[in-house]
Order: structure tokens, then sequence, then C-alpha cells
């Protein structure tokens, strides 16, 4: 009896998305699945990391992949790539001596970590690298590196579509947080004109003064109003 074909890459992490995995899962699952199809299993394995746009740097890595200390720093591979530079191989880290950031290369080796390949994630105005370790030498050279590579393409296919259901999925509740803190200060704005029959600006000025006064944000002080008043006003949107 014939054995099953392989789902491909892109089937497989699409199979993942639709399961309702957030962006940190999905990204958790690309690094298992780009290790399954590379033949690295721990202490072998990849590393993804994700810049995003006024956001922290979103990372994930296989189970059992030691850490390497600045991983993603200046000099570094990962690092290199995400900065734009070109793909990175590096072929035994015990020989390594191009390395920017100091013992990094010792750092890997005493982990069990001997060779290196990181390239880039080809995204849409955004960057992001898939990191390959192995505990042998010259696991990514020759050919190695071509196979990193189109397992790299497949992944980016999807992480394209994950990358904006995220930015969207972030702009809505960035859009919701300022609904709800435009909602609680023009209630504590109708409380104060209410108690000191001054207009909608006086209101919002003494909330202000009193956010500039304390350090604490308008949202806070008026949400304190409020709370003073009745707990019995909510500024809850449903769905």
């Amino acid at each position: 009896m014939a054995e099953p074909e392989q789902q491909s890459v892109v089937n497989e992490l699409v199979s993942a998305l639709l399961a309702g995995t957030d962006t940190d899962v999905f990204l958790a699952e690309a690094a298992a699945t780009a290790a399954r199809r590379l033949g690295l299993s721990p202490p072998d394995g990849c590393s993804i990391a994700v810049e995003r746009s006024r956001r922290p740097l979103l990372t994930a890595r296989t189970h059992g992949l030691p850490p390497t200390p600045s991983e993603y720093g200046p000099g570094s591979p990962a690092g290199t790539v995400l900065g734009g530079g070109p793909d990175v191989v590096l072929p035994d880290l015990a020989a390594e001596r191009r390395w920017a950031v100091p013992n990094e290369a010792d750092g890997a080796v005493g982990s069990g970590i001997r060779s290196i390949a990181a390239v880039a994630l080809p995204l849409e105005g955004g960057r992001a690298v898939l990191c390959c370790y192995a505990a042998r030498p010259y696991a990514f050279e020759p050919g190695g590196i071509a196979g990193v590579r189109a397992v790299a393409a497949e992944i980016a296919k999807v992480l394209r579509l994950v990358l904006l259901l995220d930015a969207q999925a972030n702009r809505a509740a960035n859009l919701q947080a300022a609904l709800e803190s435009r909602t609680v200060v023009d209630l504590a704005a109708g409380i104060i004109m209410g108690q000191n029959g001054c207009s909608q600006q006086a209101a919002i000025d003494i909330l202000r003064s009193v956010s500039n006064s304390r350090n604490i944000k308008i949202r806070n002080v008026a949400a304190g109003v409020v709370a003073a008043v009745s707990d019995r006003v909510s500024t809850h949107f449903d769905e």
C-alpha cells in the first residue's frame, strides 16, 4: 500500500491557521514545521523572528532547542538578516571567528550547536528570519541552505496573511480601547458639568488638570470620577 502524500508546508500551516491559533501559536507551529521538514530534531531545531511596526519583536523556537546568547542581537546571524543583510551560514561554530557578539559562538557550542543557517522570510513591507541550528558541523553547506530557503519561502506565503490578520486585530483592539476611553471621559465630564454647572470644555479641562498634576492618565482620572458617583454606570461595548 502506497504511503499517503505528505501535506505541503503551506497546506499544513493554513490548517493550523484555520484551527483558530493566535499569532504566537502560529509562529511556534511554523518553527516546528520547518524543523520537521528539514529533519532537525532536538537538540537541533529552528527559531523564527518577525519585526512588526511599533511593536515588540515576535519570536518562537522549537521545543528542546537550547537558547543562544543574544540570538537576535547585532552581529548575530538572525540579527544580521533582520537588519537587512544577506542570508548567513556558519558552517562550524567551533572554528567561527566572524561573530560581532563576544562569546556568542562559544555559548552556542556549549549548548550543543555546531552550525547555523539564517535566511530571510520574504515578506512585503516587513522583515523576518528563519534560523536553523544543527548539532553537527557543515549541516547547511553546500546544498542544505537551498532546502532552508525553500521552506522559508513556503512559510512566508502563509505568514504574510497571518501578519495582516494580526495587524487588523491590533488596530481593532486599539480602536476599542480608544472608544472605551472616550466614553468614560465623556461620562466623567457630564458628571462634572452637572455638579459644577460648567461647560463640557471646562469639565474636560478639570480632568486634564488633575491628570497632569497627579501624573495619572486622564482615562483613569475619569474612571475614578464615574466610580465615585455610581457603580452602576457601565462602559461595556457589546460585540
